[in-house]
């Protein structure tokens, strides 16, 4: 009876350190904070367990892990031992056994990093132009990263702080915890418990661009005497890089905007609504890893709204020529693009072109 109490105590801790209680096991698991020596016991599995949940890169099946602890406890001890294995050690050895793998390699990781200390050694997730990547982060929120981009953070992330410098452009599901998660770029610091929302902060672009799906956002640009921001589902916010290098206003607030547009790239699309030829080149030129030429620079001014799906640079610059007169050439990682003199007098204005 009493091995079938104990077990009950360690099912309940796996529940709570996992999926979470249900609502009929609270009563019980209030009731255990009258157990002083399970309650000192679980305080220490709890330390080591959230030490190793934080670990990045963690890829464990925790509630498999968990299947695994539970069987080896339920093994009936051989009748010729005659010594007691504390409870803890017990129930939480094979939880240490399947993380320390991840721990050691982390460790790995982080000394070839940076000798330092802590705080200072830096994990780094990066997809490389020509790529978009999609991360789960030891707090188990969610980035999804597009081409040319890369996030970091500390080895204390989800245990003293929630920090990620951003350089690119990254869509954030964020899971809610009482340590504020925040995003760092070179133009603007955000601060946010539980929403999702995009970022584009890439170093080549004139502006640094936010957009809020759900929750709420307060984003601080880096300037002393810029105005903080708090955004609403919806709304967009761009800052202008000279303007705050000047200290001038730098904001430029749009609401009830589409916002598959601009987080549309992370499900497969490529989305614009307005935008010049010369900045869907910069998008085409990161998803796929080449470099784009414009024959004149008339060619730049034309604008197209609409979405077509990342398929290859090929299929995406054919889609283009179909609804625009422009034509393209393809050598190796090079695009130019040229006007298509026959097809322009079918185009009454250089604006608003629609891709479909």
């Amino acid at each position: 009876m009493q091995e079938n109490e104990q077990e009950q105590k360690w099912y309940l801790a796996a529940k709570y350190l996992t999926s979470g209680l249900d609502q009929e096991d609270q009563p019980e698991w209030e009731a255990l904070k009258d157990d002083a020596q399970f309650q000192e016991e679980f305080a220490r599995l709890r330390k080591h367990w959230h030490t190793f949940e934080t670990l990045p890169y963690q890829q464990i099946d925790i509630a498999d892990g968990w299947d695994a602890v539970w069987n080896r406890v339920k093994e009936k001890e051989k009748p010729q031992r005659k010594f007691s294995v504390p409870a803890f050690v017990r129930y939480a050895a094979m939880i240490v056994l399947t993380l320390v793998s991840s721990f050691l390699l982390w460790q790995w990781i982080g000394n070839t990093q940076s000798q330092s200390g802590a705080e200072d050694v830096l994990t780094t997730i990066e997809a490389p132009t020509g790529s978009t990547s999609v991360v789960t982060l030891p707090d188990h929120s969610k980035v999804w990263l597009n081409a040319g981009s890369k996030i970091s953070f500390t080895k204390n992330y989800g245990i003293t702080n929630r920090n990620i410098n951003l350089e690119g452009e990254a869509f954030f599901d964020v899971i809610k915890r009482e340590v504020a998660f925040q995003v760092h770029t070179q133009a603007q610091d955000i601060t946010v418990l539980g929403t999702a929302f995009n970022v584009k902060a890439y170093s080549d672009d004139q502006k640094v661009v936010t957009t809020l799906v759900r929750g709420s956002l307060k984003v601080k640009p880096k300037a002393s005497a810029a105005k903080e921001y708090l955004l609403k589902p919806g709304e967009k916010l761009a800052l202008w890089k000279d303007k705050l290098r000047m200290g001038l206003p730098a904001g430029e607030l749009q609401t009830q905007i589409d916002t598959e547009v601009e987080t549309g790239w992370k499900d497969g699309w490529l989305a614009v609504r307005g935008e010049s030829l010369d900045e869907l080149a910069r998008k085409i030129e990161r998803l796929h890893d080449v470099k784009i030429i414009f024959e004149t620079e008339q060619l730049k001014q034309y604008r197209f709204s609409g979405r077509i799906k990342q398929l290859s640079l090929e299929q995406v610059l054919k889609a283009m020529a179909l609804t625009s007169p422009i034509d393209f050439v393809i050598q190796e990682k090079t695009v130019t693009l040229k006007e298509n003199t026959s097809t322009r007098s079918k185009y009454r204005s250089l604006e608003n072109v629609q891709t479909k």
